[in-house]
């Protein structure tokens, strides 16, 4: 569904245009304005803005698009116009406007022009769904364990550089679990990372192993938050050096939860067998489909899961209304001794059933055979108290 806005000044014309959209399935209507200037928007909310052009504005509007391109290189341009002038269409086309119609404006042509739109954004190959964020409404669900094993899968079977972005401010796990330490805060990030090349960026991080890079942030207060505009600035120069980025949130649904969800290519859902969990997943799937994500951008992922439990995978999946794209198995002991060793499960102990469902993961998101990923060259360490203590006293 493509989030839209319409900018026309004539009055008759904005009506019908929003008569005709508002018969689409493919349009979530947010508004409809006279001039650019007149609507306060979150542009990462943004997917599609109509509007109206001629020769007499071209040079003021094109200046208009071009700074909410800087703000979010994502939205999709229809430009409207009376005039049948081809010197203007071709200027307009030139500023990559997806499409050029003339008024009055016949519904069928302006549908046709939206489903393309709408066919190009769902049309997300593998290869360009690269920012993987991971969500679930419930704390303690096993994202960071998920985040943290897939970042570093990723890393070793595409040998691409990989970050991992601890945007979860209120536990920082990830600087727990593999123990590394933050740098910088996120306002002292934010404020220097547009000044650095490459080389600059990367030294905010910390360096896991190889081509793997954890970016998390040192805040003292527990209530911090950052503005949406921040996350879609960092996410985007990200994006320009990283070929991915998981991404581990809070579960609280707030608007940074929101702008983090938004600029994420694929969302992985993690939910559990039981009745709270699902009712749970059902409101956020709700709450997905009124953000406008399609059914291909929101993976759901059941955790902790066992086979023979008393609410079967089938009945879950089909009570929630979504298909189950993997299962983790509940293996606690073997996910804690990981912890303990601030490791990945991947490398403490890769022949496990936990490992190797990571290691699927991975697989279904590279779209690649499954059989066909590197087995570490990890010891394996077997769980328990005693191995623990051991290992404790080397």
């Amino acid at each position: 569904m493509l989030k839209t806005i319409i900018i026309d000044k004539n009055n008759n014309s904005k009506d019908l245009i929003s008569s005709y959209l508002n018969e689409m399935e493919e349009i979530s209507l947010i508004g409809a304005f006279g001039d650019f200037s007149q609507f306060e928007v979150e542009l990462s909310n943004i997917d599609l803005i109509i509007f109206d052009i001629d020769s007499n504005t071209f040079s003021e509007k094109i200046k208009k698009i071009r700074a909410i391109k800087e703000k979010n290189k994502n939205i999709n341009f229809i430009a409207l116009s009376y005039e049948i002038n081809s010197e203007l269409v071709s200027k307009v086309l030139k500023e990559d406007i997806k499409d050029f119609l003339l008024k009055p404006i016949l519904p069928n042509i302006l549908q046709a022009s939206v489903k393309k739109i709408e066919s190009s954004k769902n049309q997300v190959t593998q290869s360009d769904a690269n920012t993987i964020c991971i969500y679930s409404p419930k704390a303690a669900s096993g994202k960071t364990s998920l985040a943290l094993n897939l970042a570093y899968q990723l890393s070793r079977e595409t040998k691409d550089k990989v970050c991992l972005l601890d945007l979860n401010f209120k536990t920082a796990d990830i600087e727990a679990f593999l123990g590394v330490e933050a740098k910088n805060s996120f306002i002292e990030t934010i404020n220097s990372i547009e000044k650095k090349d490459e080389k600059g960026t990367l030294a905010l991080a910390q360096k896991y192993q190889d081509s793997l890079y954890v970016l998390s942030f040192r805040e003292s207060d527990f209530n911090f938050r950052i503005k949406p505009q921040d996350v879609q600035k960092l996410i985007n120069i990200l994006k320009n050096i990283f070929q991915y980025i998981i991404i581990d949130t809070n579960s609280e649904m707030d608007e940074t939860t929101v702008s983090i969800l938004n600029n994420s290519d694929i969302i992985l859902f993690i939910t559990m067998l039981n009745l709270v969990s699902i009712r749970n997943s059902q409101k956020c799937y709700q709450m997905f489909e009124q953000l406008g994500y399609s059914k291909s951008k929101v993976k759901l992922i059941v955790n902790r899961y066992i086979e023979n439990s008393e609410i079967s995978l089938q009945d879950g999946a089909k009570t929630i209304g979504r298909e189950v794209f993997a299962t983790i198995p509940n293996n606690y002991l073997t996910l804690v001794d990981a912890i303990n060793l601030g490791r990945t499960v991947i490398e403490t102990n890769p022949q496990s059933n936990i490992a190797k469902a990571y290691k699927e993961i991975c697989a279904k998101i590279l779209n690649i055979d499954f059989l066909n990923l590197k087995d570490s060259k990890n010891p394996t360490y077997n769980h328990g108290i005693f191995n623990l203590l051991r290992r404790m006293g080397e």
